[in-house]
């Protein structure tokens, strides 16, 4: 397998990666390319300059005006750590390496690149969503072709002509099938790494919809709901869906990692944050509804979510989720619900309809045991009185952040 330069990497699996494409995956690689990519990255300015343009216009999605982008080392390691376990992905990836040990060596670099140093800047955290944006979209068409007298199989590859000549006479047959996230990047080697990885791109993190895609932490994340543009990105990417089950994924994804966001004593700044952006994303339900010729009339959409086998068909999360303003009401009221939402008639209508129906379907003990929890983790007195709207104002990331977000 040939040797990288930092151009060709850039040119054949970065921008690809960025932009779409082919991705053309060749040896492992090492601390030691790392260190040569950095020293010629300054000479290959013009693939340098194309990823991160291509990067550009994938951030005008989210944002008006996207930072200016340089790729740098930190950024090569994320890819090169992608890279790599692409290649571990290869069913015959052990037979190209030189020893058994040599795929451990590879997982211990891979998982080295991908653990760069943890992000709450607003610049890097884009630039990083520009490069993986595009991680569960990975592909890998594999080719199987069967003749008379054999077989081939060729993965990721297009086979050479000349299996395909005289197809009638040779009988020459072709078999497509697909490898998708699911198979490439889930196994128990890839896991860690994309796990590890993703946690450096929190908003790649936050706006996946694959259902395989690993937990989130909110202590990685929370940062991007204290900026109102990222802030709203993300809540309406999770609510753009026009089916009730689609419509509360996401939603459903963020509450269960609030669930064991709360068990790792988080700052009560942070639980605010979180618990406000999750009231926000019911509000977005609410507003689903608001042609309904009825304003009174039940939720068709808590109807559905709610009217599953609550074992075995309600998503991890669901429940928190739904609960979690009528929680809220009874502890914290200035969080339950966004600034200037009972000005809003219809609206407001349709969100009493929610907590009512919320309140009957998941139950009392499931709001009561939130209550409990959020009363320890924001730092409550227990058994007092809810506390007014002054009294929780020095807090105002949380609401800001919302309230920011509800004027779009």
């Amino acid at each position: 397998m040939a040797r990288h330069s930092v151009a060709e990497f850039l040119e054949s699996f970065v921008h690809p990666l960025v932009a779409g494409g082919t991705l053309h995956i060749g040896r492992p690689l090492t601390a030691a390319d790392l260190d040569e990519f950095e020293r010629d990255l300054a000479h290959a300015s013009e693939a340098v300059v194309a990823v991160d343009d291509a990067r550009t216009g994938v951030l005008v999605d989210l944002v008006v005006r996207p930072p200016a982008l340089v790729m740098d080392r930190e950024e090569l390691e994320l890819c090169a750590a992608l890279h790599n376990v692409l290649f571990l992905a290869h069913p015959r990836a052990d037979s190209w390496l030189a020893t058994k040990g040599a795929m451990h060596r590879v997982l211990e670099t891979s998982h080295r690149m991908a653990a760069q140093p943890l992000t709450t800047d607003r610049r890097r955290a884009l630039a990083r969503h520009g490069l993986l944006h595009n991680v569960f979209n990975v592909v890998r068409t594999d080719i199987k072709v069967s003749w008379w007298t054999g077989s081939a199989e060729f993965y990721g590859q297009e086979p050479p002509t000349r299996l395909l000549r005289w197809r009638s006479v040779r009988r020459v047959r072709e078999e497509t099938s697909t490898a998708s996230y699911d198979q490439l990047l889930t196994s128990d080697e890839a896991a860690p790494v994309m796990a590890t990885l993703l946690r450096r791109s929190p908003i790649t993190h936050l706006l996946a919809m694959h259902p395989q895609v690993p937990p989130l932490h909110w202590e990685d994340a929370v940062f991007v709901l204290r900026d109102p543009e990222l802030a709203r990105a993300v809540a309406y990417h999770a609510t753009r869906s026009s089916t009730p089950f689609s419509l509360t994924t996401a939603p459903s994804r963020y509450a269960s990692a609030f669930e064991q966001f709360l068990e790792r004593s988080p700052r009560p700044a942070d639980v605010r944050a979180v618990a406000a952006f999750l009231v926000y994303l019911n509000v977005l339900l609410a507003m689903t509804e608001l042609r309904i010729r009825e304003p009174g009339a039940n939720s068709p959409l808590i109807t559905t979510v709610l009217g599953r086998d609550r074992a075995t068909q309600w998503p991890r999360g669901l429940a928190t989720f739904l609960a979690l303003p009528n929680a809220l009401a009874r502890i914290e009221p200035a969080l339950a619900e966004p600034p200037g939402l009972s000005q809003e008639s219809r609206l407001y209508e349709r969100w009493r309809v929610h907590r009512e129906q919320v309140q009957a379907g998941v139950g009392e003990a499931v709001v009561d045991t939130l209550v409990n929890r959020l009363v320890k983790q924001l730092g409550l007195p227990p058994g007092l009185p809810p506390p007014s709207v002054d009294a929780v104002s020095g807090d105002a990331d949380a609401a800001a952040s919302v309230a920011e977000v509800s004027d779009g």
